[in-house]
């Protein structure tokens, strides 16, 4: 028997004194003060989110190769009947297929206001549930069978202390998969590190996203005209070797427009964003005694990695 959630509320905590509002079905447990750069950053993605929501649900929602490409070698049936954690689930794009492949219940979190998305877009689904928090004082015990975080540990101020608070919620034989940018091959986008913190990071969201649309339709045509085809035809093997960045732009040439913007958008807006190395992630996992590890690259440009709690 499912109970229906609570819309307005509160939830108090009589170890710690506190008090924790529920708004709009979602529990704010926001608690610490946040720095300039962690305020900013959670902002831009809070806007980007709620953004991109209203204007291609659709593309977004539905991809489920799409997902497991960025957990991979995890596949749709390791859900069933697992207690499941999203950690950063920005628009619940991922929380929705999490539950949809089968999770016993599965949790979203997240910093920004992008939990108002993602609420939306799971509300329909008994398994599935938002709570806005921040990944280094998240409010669970080590309960979870699987944990999951895609694209937001690279924009924390400390993205290795995150990994480990997210280990910390593992029961024993839970698993955690990452997906991180990737200091190797990113030397061109780190070289902008400047630009973004100090310009595009800055100005007012709406400025932003005009800006991203319009470097959005010149790379678009330039991936349909170019990376596309070149990659698919017969003759183009010995020609996309020649192409900088192939793997990347070519998969990139297989998202639709908004899509492709909200990837613009999404390296533009953070303050924060770190690239990780290989070595470095891997030492995240060993240093947790995390077994089973397994990091593979994504495109050539970001790592993605899998571990597992056994103590």
């Amino acid at each position: 028997m499912s109970w229906p959630e609570i819309s307005e509320g509160c939830l108090e905590c009589p170890n710690c004194d506190r008090a924790y509002p529920i708004r709009r079905g979602i529990p704010r447990m926001v608690v610490q003060p946040l720095s300039a750069e962690v305020q900013n950053t959670i902002e831009g993605f809070g806007f980007e989110w709620q953004t991109f929501n209203q204007q291609s649900k659709d593309t977004y929602m539905t991809d489920k190769a799409h997902f497991l490409d960025f957990i991979h070698p995890i596949a749709e049936d390791f859900f069933d009947g697992k207690f499941v954690l999203d950690a950063g689930c920005g628009m619940g794009r991922f929380l929705k297929l999490g539950a949809e492949f089968g999770s016993m219940e599965i949790i979203g979190i997240d910093l920004s206001q992008s939990v108002e998305a993602a609420y939306q877009n799971t509300r329909h689904l008994v398994n599935a549930h938002v709570v806005q928090a921040n990944i280094f004082a998240l409010p669970f015990r080590n309960v979870f069978d699987y944990i999951f975080s895609i694209g937001v540990l690279h924009h924390l101020d400390n993205p290795q202390q995150g990994f480990c608070q997210l280990v910390k919620l593992l029961k024993r034989n839970g698993s955690i998969s990452v997906w991180v940018y990737s200091r190797e091959n990113n030397h061109w986008v780190a070289a902008l590190t400047p630009l973004r913190k100090h310009i595009t990071s800055r100005l007012p969201k709406p400025v932003l996203l005009g800006a991203s649309h319009f470097i959005g339709f010149f790379l678009y045509l330039l991936l349909q005209l170019v990376y596309r085809p070149v990659n698919e035809m017969k003759m183009g093997r010995k020609i996309k070797r020649l192409l900088p960045y192939n793997d990347y732009l070519y998969y990139s040439s297989q998202l639709a427009y908004l899509s492709l913007v909200s990837v613009v958008f999404d390296h533009l807006v953070p303050q924060l964003a770190e690239y990780i190395s290989k070595e470095e992630l891997m030492d995240w996992f060993n240093k947790e005694n995390l077994k089973s590890i397994f990091i593979t690259p994504r495109n050539n440009m970001s790592w993605r990695g899998v571990g597992m709690r056994t103590t």
